[in-house]
């Protein structure tokens, strides 16, 4: 039996991995906002407790904050909020996930990025920045992982059909969640360990969506 941890799985392309992942016949255990903020410190020392004592064996790190707009209209307090979340926080609890993985000599981390996170974006410094952030911190600690029997890829979905683009005068062109969710779950299944990276897009989908 495969046990899964994913993080922010209240809408979007977590509630689709949630039920993808349920789909398949895995143990998963879900994180949802109230469960507690990942940016809290005190979250990712319970983080790693729960991947210890249930024996987690891939971790999908999806939760995150979307800040767009011009920056000079963006508050400090949503760019505080940004960083914290999609950086701090998400390196935080990364630190005890592969701490646990390590010691096991076992373990996929799938880190769920952004197209934002290759690609620049107008109107999305502060998301471009939160991205290429976590896009660096994932591709040192892969290079650091070899040899460990920790697994990590970092997935670069481009536009979905989300809350988040709801009011996109192309929403019906975007991707669905649900499709998504299938091609990142098949990883788990199809355990494939060339692959480090994986960019989902329409083909002919710009790179700035």
């Amino acid at each position: 039996m495969t046990n899964i941890f994913i993080t922010g799985c209240g809408s979007g392309l977590g509630e689709s991995l949630l039920k993808e992942s349920r789909s398949k016949g895995y143990e998963v255990y879900p994180h949802y906002r109230k469960d507690g903020d990942i940016s809290s410190p005190l979250f990712s020392d319970q983080l790693e407790q729960i991947i210890k004592n249930s024996n987690i064996d891939v971790f999908i790190n999806n939760a995150a904050v979307y800040t767009g707009g011009s920056l000079e209209e963006i508050r400090d307090e949503e760019i505080q909020q940004a960083i914290a979340i999609n950086i701090t926080g998400q390196i935080l609890c990364l630190k005890k996930v592969y701490k646990v993985f390590k010691s096991n000599k076992k373990g996929l981390i799938i880190n769920i990025n952004s197209l934002a996170g290759i690609y620049p974006s107008k109107n999305e410094s502060i998301y471009c920045a939160t991205k290429f952030a976590l896009r660096g911190f994932s591709k040192s600690l892969q290079i650091e992982a070899i040899g460990t029997g920790v697994e990590i890829i970092d997935i670069y979905p481009g536009g979905m059909q989300t809350r988040m683009t709801a009011t996109r005068n192309n929403y019906n062109s975007l991707m669905k969640v649900e499709e998504i969710a299938e091609q990142i779950i098949s990883l788990i299944f199809n355990k494939s360990y060339y692959t480090n990276e994986l960019i989902l897009r329409k083909r002919n989908e710009s790179s700035s969506s």
